[in-house]
């Protein structure tokens, strides 16, 4: 046998050729986005929380909420001014410029009264509190969406694989026919309306693909991936697990857990810190002046200390709006609050009610359509059942199939519906 022998100089060479190819191969994969070939869905979560463009979006509303802190916190800027007074400019002989002229410098500066810019940081840190319930707020929602979109594609595939084996199901059962056929069993009216009824099974197979590839791209928007022509199949498959469900456990939890929930309250605390804002502004700051100034040659101090008089206004608006808004947002908290208990009762008999509907067709009606199938292919092939009621028991059990993986996944929403209305997961 004839061997290859390569040089050192040769060998070099492939090597770099097959680094090259790796790293070209790994280029190629980072190139169709960061989506991986087998999709579980906590990777799907950490892709969209990374990628969704409305995730952060929201995710700004934290460092400009921490601007407000830093805004509310500064205190207001001291005033500096320069003032030349009686000098004659336009006499024949002004005199020297310093001694023939008041010349004062004043510096001063405002003081806030009544603890002002304590309430307006309080007020800033509830508004932060606010933005960050509200990421968590942004957060549930698209969890609940990707978790619904992510099992549209695991229904669609389970559907998609129930209509490839019923189609393979039924050309068996036309090789059966055309042997039939082929030594007279049965007439040439029966052969041919056999093979006509596999267009229904075709049919069935082509929508299954094209609501799963349809699916795929919901997916892949919610994901926030910008490459809709990425491949990629979902790990997770179509499963029951029954829940223990303590609605009032529940409820407990929701009460303390959810983030809209929490965005109401925080909203309640940060307009009760503005009314109490709005109560300070009432009394009035004092601005004080320090400074200089040169009378004509003599030098003098400038004391000075200013304040406005509340007669007329004395911020009857403002408190009068603050304490609306405060009462406004005690109702807001009341309404979120009922929905929440809504919801979360909502989702416990719906979750409760699809449980008992998956037990049903998982203990009764898949096992019997499947005795039913089995009984009807065995007698079509003894020929002791006409083709017409095999059809039917091929269209009941696909119907039955297909309604077990429609309570499959309504069972699963039922539960993530469930989490999202608690605010946590089980």
């Amino acid at each position: 046998m004839h061997q290859i022998r390569y040089s050192s100089r040769e060998l070099l060479f492939l090597f770099a050729l097959a680094v090259v190819a790796q790293l070209a191969g790994n280029a190629q994969e980072r190139s169709t986005g960061t989506v991986p070939r087998l999709l579980s869905l906590p990777a799907a979560t950490e892709i969209m929380l990374q990628n969704n463009p409305l995730m952060l979006r929201e995710q700004q509303n934290l460092p400009m909420a921490r601007s407000t802190v830093v805004e509310a916190g500064k205190r207001p800027n001291p005033e500096f001014e320069i003032a030349s007074e009686s000098y004659p400019a336009f006499g024949t002989s002004p005199g020297e410029f310093l001694n023939n002229q008041e010349l004062s410098f004043r510096a001063g500066a405002t003081i806030e009264t009544a603890g002002k810019r304590k309430r307006r940081i309080s007020v800033a840190k509830q508004n932060v509190a606010i933005a960050g319930a509200s990421v968590n707020e942004a957060v549930r929602q698209l969890e609940l969406e990707l978790k619904r979109r992510y099992y549209d594609v695991v229904l669609a595939k389970a559907q998609a694989e129930l209509a490839q084996q019923m189609l393979d199901q039924f050309d068996q059962m036309i090789r059966v026919t055309e042997a039939r056929y082929k030594q007279g069993e049965i007439s040439g009216l029966e052969m041919s309306r056999t093979r006509a009824e596999r267009a229904r099974f075709f049919e069935d197979l082509i929508d299954a693909n094209l609501q799963l590839n349809n699916s795929k791209l919901s997916l892949i928007e919610t994901l926030g991936i910008p490459d809709y022509t990425t491949s990629f199949e979902v790990e997770e498959k179509l499963t029951f697990e029954k829940k223990t469900i303590d609605i009032d456990q529940l409820l407990r939890q929701a009460s303390d857990i959810r983030p809209d929930l929490a965005t109401a309250r925080y909203g309640v605390e940060r307009n009760s810190h503005r009314l109490d804002l709005e109560h300070a502004n009432t009394v009035p700051n004092v601005t004080t002046t320090f400074g200089y100034k040169r009378d004509f040659g003599t030098n003098t101090p400038v004391l000075a200390l200013s304040m406005p008089l509340p007669l007329f206004n004395r911020n009857q608006a403002g408190v009068a709006r603050a304490r609306a808004e405060l009462e406004q947002q005690r109702q807001e908290f009341n309404r979120v609050s009922l929905a929440v208990a809504r919801q979360v009762q909502q989702a416990c008999q719906t979750a409760s009610a699809n449980a008992a509907k998956v037990e049903a067709l998982d203990k009764e009606y898949v096992p019997s359509a499947k005795r039913s199938l089995e009984i009807a292919q065995e007698s079509y092939r003894l020929g002791s059942l006409d083709l017409i009621s095999l059809l039917d028991s091929e269209r009941t059990y696909r119907e039955t199939l297909r309604s077990y993986n429609q309570a499959l996944y309504d069972h699963c929403v039922a539960i993530f519906e469930l989490e999202a209305a608690v605010g946590k997961e089980f």
